[in-house]
């Protein structure tokens, strides 16, 4: 099967007066059609930076993007001209943000943000972008949407800056949907409904979902396949049953280890992973996990692993499931 997206071996620095920190490093993916695919990992890891670079949305200065191909429709979105980005941002592939405050523009109301992709894109007039606005503001929950579609951001709480940024993602029925922490700020009712209403985006339309998440609940509902992201690379590539039965790098298996599970008893210790992140101005030779690795091995302080195939469509950096 054709994949909508891939991705292959992405880089993204940032230049900081104490040196260069490579966020993304060497980072490589496939998303096909009607899947949804999740990124997870801690904070500072490279999910929001691969995502971001994705669409050539990083900052530059201090960051850029220093190689690899993003393919999306014979066309590479690193190497486009801005006329043909413009036209598939918001359009064919939209990005729900993690941050709605940032996002949203405070001058501008939240019903002319949200139909701006409509009359970029589809070319309604105002009009008829703002009933469209309407009716997908009522779609993720927003109460009494004709009378709020005024409102500047700041009038909104944070949750439903959260859904007026989805119901803005969802706006042109877009491809694909990069999905960055999308229910952050939200109780756990209304992640559970506005996650529901991206899958029916995904069984309706054939959209295909990128989810950056740490809500490792949400991954084993939702998601098809999870990319596990450590120091800016994929360390584990599985279907999501796949991953959950059989986690093979140290690393996963020291996330779900640290998630609370109804099946143990209330006595039960989570097992937190030891140590902190490695330094991304200082990153230790090999395996960027080895100090904080209870399974290290020299080899394991000294080379980087690949990425190998440990099963069928489960893919592994790590020397010592590597050797069994």
């Amino acid at each position: 099967m054709t994949a909508r997206l891939q991705v292959r071996d992405l880089v993204v620095e940032y230049r900081t007066r104490d040196g260069v920190v490579r966020a993304v490093n060497g980072i490589s993916f496939d998303l096909h059609r009607g899947e949804i695919l999740a990124l997870v990992g801690e904070s500072g890891c490279g999910k929001s930076a691969t995502a971001l670079a994705m669409l050539r949305l990083i900052p530059d200065p201090p960051g850029r993007i220093v190689g690899g191909e993003v393919l999306f429709d014979g066309l590479d979105l690193l190497k486009a001209d801005d006329a043909q980005i413009r036209a598939v941002r918001g359009n064919r592939i939209a990005m729900i943000f993690q941050e709605p405050m940032t996002s949203l523009n405070p001058v501008h109301t939240i019903g002319d943000q949200v139909g701006e992709p409509l009359r970029l894109h589809r070319r309604l007039t105002r009009p008829a972008a703002i009933a469209r606005s309407i009716a997908l503001l009522g779609t993720v929950n927003i109460p009494h949407a004709e009378a709020r579609i005024g409102d500047y951001p700041h009038q909104f709480s944070g949750g439903m800056r959260q859904r007026a940024m989805m119901a803005m993602g969802m706006a042109c029925v877009p491809d694909i949907i990069v999905a960055d922490e999308p229910t952050t700020a939200l109780d756990v009712t209304v992640q559970a409904q506005l996650l529901d209403l991206l899958k029916h985006q995904v069984d309706t339309h054939g959209t295909s979902i990128l989810l950056i998440t740490h809500n490792l609940g949400v991954v084993a509902r939702y998601a098809d396949r999870v990319n596990v992201i450590y120091a800016g690379r994929v360390v584990e590539a599985a279907s999501a049953d796949a991953l959950y039965a059989r986690p093979t790098h140290p690393y996963t298996i020291g996330l779900l280890r640290s998630v609370p599970r109804l099946d143990q008893p209330a006595t039960e210790t989570l097992a937190p992973i030891e140590g902190q992140p490695p330094d991304p101005l200082d990153l230790p030779a090999g395996c960027p996990f080895h100090p904080r690795c209870p399974l290290a091995t020299a080899q394991c302080r000294r080379e980087p692993p690949p990425l190998r195939a440990v099963g069928d469509a489960h893919h592994v950096a790590c020397w010592v499931a590597a050797h069994g």
